[in-house]
């Protein structure tokens, strides 16, 4: 959550209200049964629902049930406030008011970490825990608040009761009611579950039919869904499990989950990444200086400053390579140490990379090549590695930038132009053969520690993840940003066999996400038109006038067919 702020949409059902002592809504029903047994002078249990079956010859019925009690809406919701609203006694005890739960997903609201929540309780717990926290919600719990509420992108938190309100006496309960939903829902639903991972707690799956049976027919995305379970899961739950790969993870109760986990993401954010504020402003800087030629220098400066700043994170006064041992958990806090540290120059160079031309080159190459020299001589490998790791994520982002633009000039900037600075002139190698996934991150024990599921390229695909977010803003689209990702990933390839030129007997090239990415795909991808597109442009291609492939489509071939034969072998074995 903390590397993918705003990313996961909370699904949360009665069992995070448990501790409030508020009532589902079918405890709600057989209540109201319970009521109008005794006006009758019957008992009801040990079946409430069987005897009003009994009597009534249907189910019970929540709309039915409530308005036998209250004739107008006022009299229902009356009602209906001593089953959700404290009285005195309660409130001083704690009952029907937020939990820990509550606030601290108030509190995940307010760090950014979480603004879509979709909830089948009634109760105001959550609104009321964020208004502590001065935050107004955006609340929608009706098909007709969805047609004018703001888009859901735009609000800091948007609420979605999916069964209702407490206080509107429409509030779905029964099966029936719970059976389908309207167009308007399906459709707001189709676009959450498309653009959010799903973090689902207290939900059983059992009761709502059409919230169950609508995730199982939505394809898979790329972000996971975590089950947060108290015991074992039902089988409704375990359909939904297998159909979204979710990871089932065992709590104790949803008070000390969501304790835990803003504990744990407020002391991520303790270590160094630096205010979103001042990125947005960062960014801005640039890219005036960007359209004002006469603001060269400043743009220098700026950059000069930014690259220094995380260069002297890195030097050994700071980044030490021998005291910590090497850990999953003490690898993943150096990564996001590194990546907190390098947030605002990526953000910066990604600019330069997809509005600058070729005039701004030598900016972007002279920023790896700082930051490529800096590995220490000695230490522990595992820190020795990261320690080059704001230099790859730095080719990355401003590698997609520019291919996503087409600026192959830049491209070249970032990836055959840097050399390493400490060669004489006439032997510098590129340092390309250093700053890459199979380069940094070493070895398949190394990359299990990455926080990703694809075992075939993790390191690929975690940075998949986290480019994502940061150019979002130039490549809104999933396909897009994909394209321009497989691209850029498979034109680093090639430039690292044409650039290093393993021996072709032991050749060990990087691998992207491509690899698997388009294994079984029948149709020419993304990545096969634009290679087919080049093939016919020959020698006037503009990949090959920017100084790719020794400006030779010839080359590019042979380089082409060397990986491709090399590569073949590699995913041979993958399922």
């Amino acid at each position: 959550m903390h590397a993918n702020s705003g990313v996961y949409a909370l699904l949360l059902g009665s069992g995070v209200s448990r501790s409030a002592r508020i009532p589902t809504g079918w405890e709600i029903v057989l209540d109201l049964v319970r009521k109008q047994a005794a006006l009758a002078n019957q008992d009801p249990e040990p079946d409430p629902a069987a005897w009003y079956l009994e009597q009534f010859g249907e189910e019970p019925d929540y709309s039915k049930l409530l308005k036998q009690f209250g004739k107008t809406r006022a009299e229902r919701n009356g009602l209906l406030r001593e089953y959700f609203e404290p009285s005195e006694d309660e409130r001083e005890h704690g009952v029907k008011m937020p939990t820990v739960s509550h606030r601290a997903i108030a509190k995940l609201v307010k760090l950014g970490l979480i603004r879509m929540i979709i909830t089948t309780n009634f109760d105001r717990l959550l609104e009321l825990a964020l208004q502590d926290e001065g935050i107004t919600p955006d609340v929608v719990h009706s098909p007709g608040g969805l047609e004018g509420a703001i888009p859901s992108v735009h609000s800091p938190c948007f609420i979605f009761k999916i069964h209702g309100d407490y206080r509107d006496a429409r509030f779905r309960n029964t099966a029936k009611e719970l059976s389908a939903y309207s167009t308007k829902y399906k459709s707001f639903l189709k676009r959450v579950l498309d653009d959010f991972g799903l973090i689902i707690c207290g939900w059983s799956g059992d009761w709502d039919h059409a919230l169950r049976d609508f995730i199982l027919k939505s394809p898979n995305r790329r972000f996971s869904t975590y089950w947060l379970a108290k015991g074992t899961v039902t089988d409704a739950a375990q359909e939904i499990i297998n159909h979204r790969r979710a990871e089932v993870i065992q709590i104790q109760d949803a008070d000390t989950l969501f304790g835990d986990l803003l504990e744990k993401t407020e002391a991520l954010r303790d270590l160094g990444r630096p205010d979103p504020q001042s990125i947005s402003i960062a960014v801005a800087t640039t890219k005036g200086y960007l359209a004002e030629p006469r603001h060269r220098i400043r743009l220098h400066d700026l950059i000069a400053r930014e690259t220094e700043n995380v260069a002297h994170a890195l030097a050994p006064e700071q980044y030490d390579v021998d005291d910590e041992s090497p850990s999953e958990e003490t690898f993943q806090k150096r990564l996001l140490q590194l990546e907190g540290i390098s947030e605002r120059l990526l953000s910066i160079m990604a600019t330069v990379a997809f509005h600058g031309s070729h005039e701004h080159k030598a900016l972007l190459t002279s920023a790896i090549e700082r930051l490529s020299d800096l590995r220490q001589p000695t230490g522990k490998v595992v820190w020795l590695g990261l320690q080059l790791y704001p230099a790859l994520l730095l080719t990355y982002a401003g590698g997609i930038a520019a291919t996503a633009n087409r600026e192959f000039d830049l491209l070249a900037a970032l990836l055959i132009d840097p050399r390493k600075t400490g060669d004489s002139i006439d032997s510098r190698k590129p340092v390309l053969a250093r700053i890459s996934c199979r380069e940094i991150f070493y070895s398949n024990s190394l990359q299990k520690w990455l926080p990703t599921e694809n075992t075939r390229t993790p390191a690929s695909d975690y940075l998949f993840d986290q480019i994502r977010k940061l150019l979002g803003d130039y490549i809104p689209g999933e396909t897009q940003f994909e394209e321009a990702f497989d691209i850029f990933e498979y034109l680093s390839a090639l430039a690292y066999v044409d650039v290093v030129d393993p021996d072709p007997e032991y050749m060990s090239a990087p691998v992207g996400s491509f690899a698997w990415r388009n294994r079984w795909r029948h149709e020419e991808s993304p990545l096969d038109e634009f290679i087919n597109r080049g093939l016919d442009a020959g020698d006037s291609w503009p990949l090959l006038q920017a100084g790719f492939f020794r400006q030779s489509v010839t080359r590019f071939k042979e380089v082409h067919d060397r990986y491709n034969e090399w590569l073949t072998k590699v995913t041979r074995s993958w399922m």
